[in-house]
C-alpha cells in the first residue's frame, strides 16, 4: 500500500497525475484493518509498520471524518508507547489544513503559483519551535529548510 503511495507521489513531483483511486483504495483498506485491529501499534506491526499506518491516514485527505477517528487513536497510542508523538503532530496539522484551520505545529505548506512553499497558516507562531519540540519535531528552521531542498531535487528532475 506504500509502495503505491509513494510511486504515484514521486510521480506527482516529476510532473505526472495524482491518482485519487490509491488514496482512496488504501483507506478502505485501512479502515477494515483498524476495524479489525485497532490502530496499529509498534507492538502490532512494528516501527515500520506503524510508520506506514500513519502515512496512509495522513494521505486519507478524501475522509477528514476518518482521519479525525485515527488522531483520537494514534493519541491514546502515544501515551501507551506504541505511536509516535510526530504523528500525531503531523495528522494533527494536516486535519487543520483540511478544514481550513490555523496548523499547530507548522508541517504543511502550500505552493503558491510560483512553484514556491508557503507554511500554511500557523497558530502563534512566536512559539512555534516550543510546540515542536513537545512533539520531538525538530526546530521550525531546520524543517523548512529541509521541504525548500526536497521540492527543488523535485523541480530539477522535471
Amino acid at each position: 500500500m506504500v509502495r503505491a503511495d509513494q510511486r504515484m507521489r514521486r510521480k506527482i513531483n516529476e510532473g505526472g497525475d495524482f491518482h485519487t483511486k490509491i488514496d482512496k483504495d488504501n483507506t478502505k483498506r485501512m479502515k477494515l484493518i483498524i476495524k479489525i485491529y485497532g490502530w496499529p501499534g509498534k507492538s502490532l506491526v512494528g516501527k515500520k509498520g506503524a510508520d506506514n499506518a500513519w502515512l496512509l491516514v495522513q494521505h486519507a485527505d478524501h475522509q477528514i471524518n476518518f482521519q479525525e477517528k485515527c488522531l483520537k487513536l494514534i493519541k491514546r497510542a502515544v501515551l501507551a508507547g506504541e505511536a509516535k508523538k510526530e504523528h500525531l503532530a503531523y495528522l494533527t496539522d494536516r486535519i487543520l489544513f483540511n478544514k481550513n484551520k490555523k496548523q499547530l505545529y507548522g508541517t504543511q505548506f502550500k505552493i503558491k503559483k510560483n512553484n514556491k512553499l508557503a507554511l500554511y497558516q500557523t497558530r502563534d507562531l512566536k512559539n512555534l519551535d516550543k510546540r515542536r519540540k513537545t512533539m520531538d519535531l525538530t526546530p521550525f528552521k531546520e524543517y523548512k529548510k529541509l521541504i525548500h531542498e526536497s521540492l527543488e531535487q523535485g523541480n530539477k528532475k522535471r
